[in-house]
């Protein structure tokens, strides 16, 4: 596959290191022979790369006021020349020929309107942070494949599907502006409403495990490191908000108050709650009140609308037939 069919689109906040890691990933990756790489800046001091990477074709875009991830990826969007476009977080690592399987992969079959890469933990990478992300039965929550757990051969080298896009997704550039971009309603977490129009519009949408990247965050053993994300309080409030609209769009039958809702938002607000107790020496209450906060938005603001539909259904165990791709 041609890199210059390939654009990178970056969102970061507050996370210089980690975006500069990103970019000299991209560097050793050949990056130089991107379409472009589109960086949006929606950070509180926000610091110009172009200079330190001269060698990369970069596109740099500040935000005067925060606007947040999907927004954010909207604005990147609009800057994409190419046919593919390769969204990542600015806290992950790209490996060598990563883009171009990836590119390769998805432009095999014109039915696939996403790929998300299976990804590893960058301080750890024999340990797994997820190789897919499908709906569990009954759509409340994912089964996040393989996290926290050992590489496995029988996971890899497979195309698996998956009803989210976490860390990065390599997406055709048309397409998902045909399709109108990322829900700016779900400021934080959209990737799944996103899976969900794709398939709606009947293309699949897959992990694929031929390539791994790298996630830069606190690997297991690091108190509290499944909370790190959890420090910011105006990202908890949108990301608590927008799981349980998107629970209520998958659930209309269900009034926003009906128990299961918070049942099974139970885990991830303890989680959250425990997380920041651990990680001794930051901030504990605003992010607890803006965990509150997030939850109230999930009830009041108005439904998706986008029903019910199909899913990808459960991950099949190693060793049982599933899809290969080319």
């Amino acid at each position: 596959m041609d890199a210059e069919r390939v654009t990178v689109a970056i969102v970061t906040r507050d996370r210089p290191c980690a975006l500069r890691q990103l970019l000299k990933s991209l560097l050793q990756a050949g990056g130089s022979a991107l379409a472009r790489v589109v960086i949006v800046d929606d950070s509180s001091v926000r610091v110009d790369p172009r200079r330190e990477f001269p060698g990369l074709p970069i596109d740099y875009v500040p935000v005067p006021n925060r606007v947040f991830i999907s927004k954010a990826k909207n604005l990147a969007l609009a800057r994409v020349p190419s046919e593919w476009v390769c969204f990542i977080d600015d806290d992950n690592l790209v490996p060598e020929d990563g883009l171009s399987i990836l590119a390769r992969d998805l432009g095999a079959d014109r039915h696939r309107g996403g790929l998300m890469p299976s990804v590893a933990y960058a301080r750890r990478p024999d340990l797994i942070w997820v190789y897919a992300c499908p709906f569990r039965p009954g759509r409340w929550d994912f089964d996040l494949v393989g996290r926290n757990r050992p590489r496995n051969p029988a996971w890899e080298g497979r195309l698996l599907p998956t009803d989210a896009l976490p860390n990065a997704s390599m997406l055709r550039t048309d397409l998902l502006r045909r399709l109108g971009g990322f829900e700016e309603r779900l400021p934080v977490n959209s990737s799944a409403e996103l899976c969900f129009r794709l398939k709606r519009e009947g293309f699949s949408v897959l992990a694929d495990s031929r390539v791994l990247f790298l996630h830069d965050v606190d690997p297991p053993g690091v108190p509290g490191y499944w909370a790190q994300h959890a420090l910011d309080p105006g990202r908890v409030y949108h990301e608590v908000g927008d799981w349980l609209l998107f629970r209520r769009a998958m659930h209309p039958e269900l009034s926003p108050t009906n128990w299961r809702f918070a049942y099974h938002a139970l885990p991830f607000l303890l989680g959250v709650g425990v997380g920041l107790a651990l990680r001794r020496g930051r901030p504990f209450f605003p992010p607890l009140l803006a965990l509150a906060r997030g939850y109230r938005r999930g009830l009041r603001d108005e439904p998706l609308g986008i029903g019910l539909g199909t899913v990808s259904g459960p991950v099949r165990p190693p060793g049982s037939p599933a899809a290969k791709g080319p």
